[in-house]
């Protein structure tokens, strides 16, 4: 009993004497590091990054000269990034060292994350509320809550390396004159617009969503929404329609779905939208059949109703501008 007593202490004793070689060797690198002036390369290496193409995106005409790279926004946009990496790290350091017993340079507090500070300060800072640039830390958020070193060093790393990764896959886009993100992750292009504010685009998500589950044009389920709803989720007809695209009561308790929860509202009639192709097998008699009722398409009487005509031939021509809106969404 003695003997394994013995090993167990030998064991953690070892373990602590080489955990402190590691962060003192770490400690030495990181002195070493910081009498190097690497701004030079570090920008010569986001002037690389800055100037790629987006890995994984294809643009179709006629939009792929009208979506083109900004060099300039993209650099300023990874610089801020790596700015957050690099000092978070530094930072991170400095508590492991004042952990072993190194002086710490400074109060704790300015030993945080600055992801925040960098982003309240940021031209950027739109981005916030599409982008995930907050603290989703309820005790990082709040200043006035005491985080102990271990947390300020697990937030640092965790808001450093994602930051990291945004410098490495994050491009900054001009479409028509409109800024836009796009951000590859592994083999997947997110689109992200600056303007979340857009009347049907602020249901992007909801529009793939749907898009994704029943196959249908994400272009075409914007286009229906703009048509039938203007994209107010709060939307009703004289007829008692509701929501975003417009579903009668009946047909959305027929599809399971509640009409005033948004993104219900854009399943169920996306859903709705998919029969309906299913049923006829072109996307005209889909839309009459969406607008006037499957039985007015199986009469042909759709064909004499001016609304549904116009119906018709408006869904497409919005569809064609949504388009290049999720085109690169791969």
């Amino acid at each position: 009993m003695i003997k394994k007593h013995e090993r167990l202490k030998q064991f953690f004793f070892i373990f602590i004497k080489r955990t402190a070689i590691f962060i003192g060797i770490l400690a030495v690198l990181i002195f070493i590091a910081g009498k190097i002036n690497w701004e030079p390369l570090e920008n010569r290496v986001i002037d690389k990054l800055s100037r790629q193409e987006p890995v994984g995106v294809q643009y179709t005409e006629p939009f792929q000269a009208q979506v083109k790279l900004d060099i300039p926004d993209t650099k300023a946009y990874k610089k801020e990034k790596y700015l957050i990496f690099k000092t978070n790290i530094k930072n991170t350091v400095q508590l492991l060292a004042s952990k072993m017993g190194f002086p710490r340079n400074g109060p704790k507090h300015n030993l945080t994350s600055i992801k925040k500070e960098v982003a309240n300060k940021s031209r950027f800072n739109h981005l916030v509320s599409v982008n995930g640039i907050e603290f989703t830390d309820d005790q990082a958020a709040d200043q006035t809550v005491a985080l102990s070193d271990w947390e300020i060093m697990k937030n640092n790393l965790s808001d450093g390396f994602h930051a990291l990764k945004e410098v490495l896959t994050v491009r900054i886009m001009t479409e028509d004159g409109k800024p836009i993100i796009v951000k590859t992750d592994e083999e997947k292009a997110v689109v992200v617009d600056f303007d979340s504010s857009d009347k049907v685009l602020r249901w992007g998500k909801e529009i793939q969503a749907a898009s994704d589950k029943y196959g249908i044009d994400p272009a075409v389920i914007a286009a229906v929404i703009e048509q039938e709803s203007g994209g107010n989720p709060e939307s009703h007809s004289p007829a008692g329609a509701i929501g975003l695209m417009q579903l009668m009561p009946k047909t959305a308790n027929g599809l399971g779905v509640d009409p005033y929860d948004p993104a219900q509202n854009i399943d169920g009639g996306t859903k709705y939208l998919a029969i309906q192709l299913n049923r006829f097998g072109n996307l005209e008699m889909a839309l009459a059949a969406y607008n006037a009722g499957p039985g007015n398409v199986r009469n042909l009487r759709y064909l004499y109703i001016s609304e549904t005509q116009n119906y018709i031939r408006n869904v497409p021509a919005l569809a064609r501008k949504y388009q290049k809106k999720f085109t690169l969404h791969k």
